[in-house]
């Protein structure tokens, strides 16, 4: 359980990030900060922050609501997508492409499980300098004895994560989600709606299992707060990347359709967040689909960016990506432009907020522009940049997978996951990668 004290200084954090004049927040982030507070007692700064003014001058239009999200697309110029395309190939070629997204995402996301919120940028590169892995293009070595300076944090798994010691997809959020998305869509069809994702998390999670907006919700869930207003209670949470990991599936099933695919990512994502952090799954859904026709990984990117408000952070950041490539010469020099603009998810208090969806959008794009059709390029680019490692390799490890198909990606990635993933959820344990891939394509199949 978050306390109620750190809830509100995240909450405080979150209306800065969203344009809210630090000067009107100071006073209260010192009373927030000083008082000792109870679930009762931090009402009323709740109350307060729900009635602090709009920000003035404000240059983005961020909605939640669907309609309003679809709206704003309407003056962007849509990238020509066609559906068709996949429905005119065998069956054998959309299902290794789909084969081809989920090794990708689970190879994708070993390869950053030991590096998940560990070291900034700088220490990855040189641990990879002295392991002899820069740049990284296979999965973490360990290096025996461990070199000083290298903290590892408690949630670390480098004894089954790392180079010669990988037998199968370990147990993550990641490929918890997954799973969950392909039993929800099993279960209710393509009409299912936020409070069938919250059951199925009520009845297949362990609370904690779960984590930021996630945790948040399940609690609120527990306590009878209805589905469709959960992820704006008190979480200050709902702009970080929970639902931007939760959207492949709803690609996978939509091959050639990027606007049905973010449709059904915001069914899942407008659970437990709100804004940008909504805007980051539906940009990935879209990806995923649009990867099954087009090969050209900045097509990729702005089939994705059509799906989100033109005028909104997350979109603004992947534009200026896009931009920084082009001019710089190499990647780590497109990074530190992506760390300096990203500095406003900076906490004077804790660092770096390595959660947040915008940053970590960032270096998915970058992953995917600096490894084009190179999959060892891309996820090994986007997990050396550090923040959320698992999450970025996995995004842009499924894309990649999609567009390039299972047979394409190198063998020294799927070879050791022995086609077998780790899972809590009831029933799911050791299911193969090949299994989830058919049924998978059995939904994709029957939407059409």
């Amino acid at each position: 359980m978050y306390e109620p004290q750190e809830l509100l200084l995240a909450e405080l954090d979150l209306r800065e990030q969203q344009g809210v004049d630090a000067l009107l927040l100071a006073e209260l982030r010192t009373a927030v900060s000083q008082a000792p507070l109870s679930p009762t007692t931090a009402e009323p700064f709740w109350q307060q922050l729900a009635n602090l003014p709009a920000p003035a001058n404000w240059p983005y239009d961020e909605p939640d609501d669907l309609d309003a999200i679809q709206q704003s697309c309407e003056s962007l110029e849509l990238p020509t997508v066609d559906e068709t395309a996949t429905s005119a190939s065998s069956v054998q070629a959309v299902l290794t492409k789909i084969h081809g997204g989920l090794l990708g995402r689970f190879a994708g996301m070993m390869l950053g499980k030991p590096l998940e919120g560990t070291w900034p940028a700088a220490q990855i590169w040189r641990y990879l300098e002295l392991a002899d892995a820069y740049p990284l293009r296979d999965y973490v070595p360990l290096l025996e004895p461990f070199p000083d300076g290298f903290p590892l944090p408690v949630w670390s798994r480098w004894h089954d994560t790392t180079r010669g010691s990988i037998t199968r997809v370990v147990q993550d959020d990641d490929v918890e989600y997954t799973l969950a998305a392909l039993l929800i869509l099993q279960q209710h069809g393509f009409a299912f709606t936020p409070a069938d994702v919250g059951q199925f998390w009520l009845d297949n999670f362990a609370y904690g299992r779960v984590f930021t907006a996630e945790r948040v919700v399940y609690r609120h869930l527990v306590n009878g707060v209805a589905a469709e207003t959960a992820g704006a209670l008190h979480n200050p949470y709902r702009e970080w990347i929970g639902a931007q990991i939760r959207a492949d599936v709803y690609g996978y099933v939509c091959p050639g359709n990027p606007r049905r695919a973010a449709a059904l990512a915001y069914q899942d994502a407008s659970l437990s967040h709100r804004r940008n952090g909504v805007y980051g799954a539906m940009w990935v859904a879209a990806m995923v689909a649009t990867a099954f026709v087009l090969d050209e990984p900045e097509a990729i990117i702005r089939a994705g960016l059509a799906e989100i408000p033109p005028q909104c952070r997350l979109h603004e950041a992947v534009e200026k990506v896009i931009g920084w490539v082009k001019q710089e010469p190499t990647w780590e020099d497109a990074f530190r432009q992506i760390r300096e603009f990203n500095n406003r998810y900076y906490n004077a208090d804790v660092g770096e907020n390595w959660i947040h969806t915008i940053p970590n959008a960032c270096l998915v794009a970058l992953g995917l522009l600096f490894g084009a059709e190179d999959f060892s390029a891309g996820v090994g680019t986007a997990v050396s940049c550090g923040w959320d490692t698992d999450c970025n390799g996995a995004t842009v490890g499924s894309i990649l997978g999609v567009m390039l198909g299972a047979e394409s990606i190198p063998p020294h990635w799927t070879t050791p996951l022995h086609d077998e993933i780790e899972s809590y959820i009831p029933g799911q344990n050791g299911r193969t990668i090949s299994d989830l891939a058919q049924q998978i394509y059995k939904l994709a199949h029957q939407k059409k």
